[in-house]
């Protein structure tokens, strides 16, 4: 407003160490500051407000009328902006979260403790294909993503919050059910339910290399559809359709079960990504293995 000099807040805070203080000397050495410039703060102050604040005794500063109207002001604003502040502080930052299809409950408590560990946030999850959160992490659309690896790390920071092998997971009533533990050769002639690849063509690519390693090169069943039910409905009823699942991404249907195949099965690698040199980054860092 036109009727406020222009004032600054450390002036502010100067006077009123001032007045607290007694004396120059005694506010220059709380406040750490040289005695000089402390004084021509002071001088500024009262020419901007156009008035003196103080008058100097051989006993120190005292404040004048005006100096006390001043100064009454000065400590409730200052007692108001630190409750501001400390207001403003407590208030948590909403940080948007792309998580890509299929990631298990387990995993996604682990994320949520590594983003929080250093500053309580709320969270607003969205589900994101894997290939999609590198650029919207990178163009700030999200603070974080949970995506499957590998993905293309330039401009972001990883941290890999799950490594789990995969297993088979079939209908109950599926002539392989009653084994224990499934060979590559027990696969033979079983189509795979796939995802479609664009949404993480690093996983995609390397799961299907490492099972052509294994002597297997499944027809692929792409399910566009990413819920639950039309996974469920898919699988039953066929005998010769699997999928592929870590342990804890398979679910608790009793008509589905899950199996371990091996020799060295692919692996599922799922981390937690922000954007290089932001606050969301600074959250994942030092974080324990």
């Amino acid at each position: 407003m036109d009727d406020v000099p222009d004032v600054e807040l450390r002036q502010l805070r100067y006077f009123a160490a001032v007045a607290e203080a007694g004396t120059v000397t005694e506010a220059a050495r709380r406040l750490r500051i040289a005695q000089p410039s402390l004084s021509q703060q002071i001088r500024r102050l009262e020419q901007r407000i156009g008035t003196p604040l103080f008058r100097r005794t051989p006993q120190g500063m005292e404040p004048t009328e005006a100096g006390s109207l001043l100064l009454n002001g000065v400590n409730r604003a200052l007692d108001e902006l630190r409750s501001s502040i400390a207001a403003a502080r407590d208030v948590r930052p909403t940080a948007t979260v792309g998580v890509c299809h299929g990631v298990p409950r387990s995993v996604l408590t682990r994320a949520e403790e590594a983003m929080t560990r250093r500053r309580a946030l709320l969270l607003d999850y969205r589900q994101v294909d894997s290939q999609s959160q590198g650029d919207m992490l990178r163009a700030g659309t999200l603070a974080f993503g949970i995506l499957r690896t590998p993905v293309d790390p330039s401009g972001l920071v990883l941290h890999l919050v799950d490594d789990a092998p995969l297993g088979v997971v079939l209908h109950r009533r599926h002539p392989l059910a009653d084994c224990p533990e499934l060979t590559w050769s027990d696969l033979s002639g079983q189509r795979l339910l796939w995802f479609p690849a664009e949404r993480a063509p690093g996983y995609a690519a390397g799961v299907l290399a490492r099972l052509r390693e294994h002597g297997w090169i499944p027809e692929t069943v792409i399910e566009e559809h990413s819920g639950h039910t039309l996974y469920r409905h898919r699988l039953i009823g066929h005998d010769d359709l699997i999928a592929l699942r870590t342990r804890d991404g398979s679910t608790d249907d009793p008509d589905l079960a899950w199996r371990p195949v091996g020799p060295n099965p692919p692996r599922e690698r799922l981390a937690l990504a922000a954007a290089a040199h932001t606050p969301w980054a600074e959250q994942l860092t030092d974080i324990p293995a």
